[in-house]
């Protein structure tokens, strides 16, 4: 990739600044209860202020973007100007090209994907060529419940990705200073359960729940004290108050998980959490969460639960709009987009107006789209969703 300068940061936050500044993002703001208030990850999320004329937004997963744009997956994860650039470079793409309700703060984010959390207790990172990063699955670091005292103790800035995660803060900060831009400091976002799955394969954990429980709450007592530990250490090093907290759950899911076993093992270190933190922004599987909304709900502070595209949407908007949590509800891609005509994704998103309609604030979310077939056949797709969404909802 070519030399990123200063310079040339600074023309592209200049645009994308008229973007923050434009007519359009501050109608949107008005749909969202976080406009204002940084992410503080990746992918952008609103929690809605709607029960009616719900917004919708939509985006690229980075491997979608990295075809459309050119992106360098493995300079975007390895070098902090070229993610400060490609980052800017996508939102622009998104404001000219994605006609939702998505929200443009006057931020910057880091971002490792879903390896920086596990990677504070010892987890090896591999970086790609055209993804984000992942944990090296061949060589996870507890196969044994001898390999306990291999968790390293949670450091800020030393331990795992913390160096990478303090160049590329100290680095952007220095690109976009005097810019308007502010660079969030990235919080730990994976639950206790989901740090566990990256460092112990799902399917020993499973047996543990059942034959070692003991080994399994040590296991989950240590991740849960890091993750506190990284939450205050950011605060301690920023000069700011424990920043809210997010419990990103993708193995939660029946029927690979009884509710009972998520009651038993895996909503106390939750609930602890949110204690702690004082506010859970989000709660989030792809999973198939039906049969733990009741628990989930059960978690104080919580602002929004996110809804799977396999999950029963009309029973979470029955169980968290009676105790006021907003609701945001993701199509599959592929199954709600990809594959479906222009007649079939309307009467999708009509049967999700139907369901929430005046029950639960919520609103509807298409992401994570790569490149599955060629880039002009997915994005027509893509924008054929798009014009959908603008007519059901009509708030686009």
């Amino acid at each position: 990739m070519a030399k990123i300068t200063k310079s040339d940061v600074a023309e592209i936050i200049e645009k994308y600044l008229v973007v923050c500044d434009s007519a359009e993002n501050q109608r949107n703001a008005e749909f969202w209860t976080n406009a204002g208030t940084p992410w503080l990850n990746e992918r952008w999320r609103g929690i809605s202020n709607r029960k009616t004329k719900a917004p919708f937004t939509m985006a690229l997963d980075i491997a979608g973007y990295a075809k459309v744009l050119d992106i360098n997956c493995y300079d975007y994860y390895t070098r902090p100007e070229a993610q400060l650039y490609d980052q800017m470079r996508y939102h622009l793409w998104e404001a000219e090209n994605l006609k939702c309700n998505r929200f443009f703060d006057k931020v910057a984010f880091i971002s490792f994907g879903a390896a920086m959390d596990p990677s504070f207790f010892g987890a090896k990172a591999v970086f790609l060529q055209d993804q984000a990063p992942w944990i090296d699955s061949q060589n996870l670091l507890i196969k044994e419940h001898s390999d306990l005292d291999r968790l390293q103790e949670v450091d800020l800035k030393n331990g795992g990705l913390g160096p990478r995660v303090q160049q590329f803060y100290e680095t952007m900060c220095e690109l976009t200073k005097g810019t308007g831009i502010k660079v969030m400091y990235p919080i730990v976002s994976r639950s206790p359960f989901s740090v566990a799955t990256e460092l112990r394969e799902i399917t020993a954990l499973l047996i543990d729940m059942l034959e070692a429980p003991e080994f399994f709450h040590q296991l989950m007592r240590r991740i849960t004290d890091g993750l506190k530990a990284h939450a205050q250490q950011r605060a301690d090093y920023l000069g700011e108050p424990v920043a809210h907290c997010k419990l990103c759950n993708d193995e939660v899911s029946t029927p690979m998980l009884a509710p009972s076993m998520y009651d038993e093992f895996i909503l106390p270190y939750e609930l602890e959490l949110a204690e702690f933190h004082g506010r859970i922004m989000y709660w989030h599987s792809c999973g198939v969460t039906d049969e733990f909304y009741k628990s989930i709900s059960k978690i104080p502070h919580l602002d929004m639960m996110h809804i799977g595209p396999w999950s029963n949407v009309e029973k979470a908007a029955d169980v968290f709009g009676a105790c006021d949590v907003a609701l945001d509800i993701c199509v599959s891609a592929t199954g709600d987009v990809y594959d479906r005509t222009a007649q079939e994704m309307r009467e999708k998103l009509l049967q999700i107006k139907q369901a929430c309609k005046d029950k639960v604030r919520y609103a509807v979310r298409a992401d994570g789209f790569q490149i599955v077939h060629t880039v002009e056949q997915d994005l027509e797709k893509i924008k054929q969703w798009n014009d959908a969404a603008i007519e059901v909802f009509g708030s686009a």
